[in-house]
């Protein structure tokens, strides 16, 4: 049974099962409230707790409950796709109740750079003089007051508040990522998203999607949505056709614009010049060749660069005052975040699958003096397969390396430095176990030498460490600053006051 919104609910006459005016709709029985309508969706970790939850938020005063199954209910609806139609019913509902001049969406998908994408448009169409709101990874927010976000694609419901929240405090864009969960799931419906980005694609989330085939469909679903005008896309990356081909069969036709550093496309870079400052290049396009002068670093920024310029210039702003502000990006944080000390360098990253290592510590080496470093962990509860390949992305690289922790979460730490350790061989490389991550910054700190650079991986914007299930405050940028004072005997000001 497929419903439609009208058959949920009528603003101006009420269903006859309803006993009271409609209240919009809850996904979480704890605090559904009067006159809403609960949906029940099918827990996958606890199934057998579903109807417990449905039964509670109609004790609390739910309208009705809307299922996946049949939970055996009275004053229950059952709708199979229920997850794919609740983004748009819960849209549906606040502009009836509420109507307001909705943001315009731009939206990123991609393994790698998603977060630093989203936020390079924020901030380029904030220095247009324009407000827009970012959701991701790093937070949600009109820059630049964000606050933390417990996902990279939110629930639709939460989605859609948000959105509307945004739209009523003046935000005429958001800028939004697009993660292959939210995708799949169908959190993003009920959005007009308009211009879609794609960054690149390598293994993350296997545990989940099963296959890489099956994460770059999820990926790609991004360029199907009905609204689409604008699709952008890196065509240096090896699964660029899957997206070429969603946009392609897409019946709204949006416009297809492609970017790269290494062969012809609509917007091509060429004469990349790097330093320690960030990075200059030339910028070929339709409109005439630009030269770009840009503080982040590494390669992949330039690629993130350039797909943030191209989605806010169709988004309606003139590509050369774009160029004028770049200058005055800060990037999102955790992604690149340089700590400078004297003569060396240190680099806080959100790296966390090999290929992200791997291309962080290769574009870094355009800039070291001397060793380059990397000090990483691996996540616990998540995809084993990856931790080996993680190990030896660090050692084709970088040299020393310190292997430690990330977020063991609820499994034995000692089971994942096995597996990080499992058929790589260490021989001819300095190498370094600490299974305490405030101890192995404070090593490398220690003993980086003049000219170095070492790159902390895995954790970036995080504040916190997942330990048998418990988050303890943990900043790497802060451990890395501190640790540096303490070298110099400087009082340890980074800690933020208690």
């Amino acid at each position: 049974m497929t419903l439609r919104f009208q058959d949920v609910f009528d603003v101006e006459t009420k269903q006859p099962w309803m006993a009271e005016p409609f209240q919009g709709f809850s996904l979480d029985s704890r605090y559904v409230q009067s006159g809403q309508i609960f949906i029940a969706l099918n827990s996958y970790s606890q199934p057998e707790k579903t109807v417990q939850f449905a039964q509670s938020a109609l004790d609390k005063g739910a309208l009705a409950i809307i299922s996946e199954t049949d939970l055996g209910l009275e004053s229950a609806l059952v709708c199979t796709d229920v997850r794919h139609l609740m983004g748009t019913w819960q849209k549906q509902y606040l502009q009836a109740t509420n109507p307001i001049n909705a943001a315009r969406i731009l939206a990123v998908t991609g393994t790698n750079g998603k977060t630093t994408i989203s936020r390079l448009v924020a901030e380029l169409l904030m220095l247009q003089g324009k407000k827009c709101a970012v959701m991701g990874t790093t937070g949600n927010g009109i820059l630049p007051n964000l606050e933390s976000s417990s996902h990279t694609t939110l629930d639709a419901l939460h989605l859609q508040n948000l959105l509307h929240d945004f739209a009523q405090q003046g935000a005429e864009f958001v800028s939004l990522e697009a993660s292959s969960h939210g995708l799949e799931q169908g959190r993003l419906n009920g959005c007009d998203i308009e211009i879609a980005a794609y960054s690149n694609l390598s293994r993350d989330h296997l545990d989940y999607h099963g296959t890489l085939e099956a994460y770059a469909e999820a990926k790609s679903r991004l360029f199907k949505f009905p609204t689409l005008k604008v699709a952008v896309i890196n065509i240096d990356d090896a699964h660029a056709n899957i997206m070429l081909d969603a946009a392609s069969s897409n019946q709204a036709h949006p416009k297809v614009l492609t970017y790269s550093t290494s062969k012809a496309a609509d917007y091509q870079v060429f004469g990349i010049q790097y330093s320690l400052n960030g990075a200059t290049f030339h910028l070929k396009t339709e409109q005439g060749e630009f030269t770009v002068q840009s503080p982040l670093l590494g390669h992949f920024n330039i690629e993130n660069l350039v797909a943030s310029l191209i989605v806010a210039e169709q988004a309606g702003f003139d590509l050369r005052q774009l160029i004028a502000v770049v200058p005055q990006l800060q990037g999102a944080p955790g992604r690149m975040q340089v700590i400078r000390d004297e003569d060396r360098l240190f680099v806080v990253d959100y790296a966390h699958t090999p290929d992200a290592l791997t291309q962080v510590l290769k574009t870094l080496k355009r800039h070291v003096e001397h060793q380059l470093w990397a000090v990483f962990g691996c996540g616990g509860d998540r995809d084993r397969g990856k931790r080996p390949l993680m190990t030896k992305a660090a050692l084709e690289q970088a040299n020393p390396i310190v292997i430690t922790s990330d977020n063991p979460r609820t499994e034995d730490s000692q089971q994942i430095f096995a597996d990080m350790k499992r058929d790589v061989n260490f021989s001819q490389h300095d190498v370094h176990e600490i299974h305490d991550r405030r101890e192995a910054i404070k090593y490398a700190v220690k003993n980086a030498q003049s000219g170095d650079i070492v790159v902390i991986a895995g954790k970036g914007h995080e504040n916190y460490q997942e330990i048998d299930g418990v988050r303890h405050w943990f900043d790497d940028v802060v451990e890395v600053q501190s640790a540096i004072d303490a070298q110099h005997h400087k009082p340890n000001s980074a800690y933020p006051a208690q």
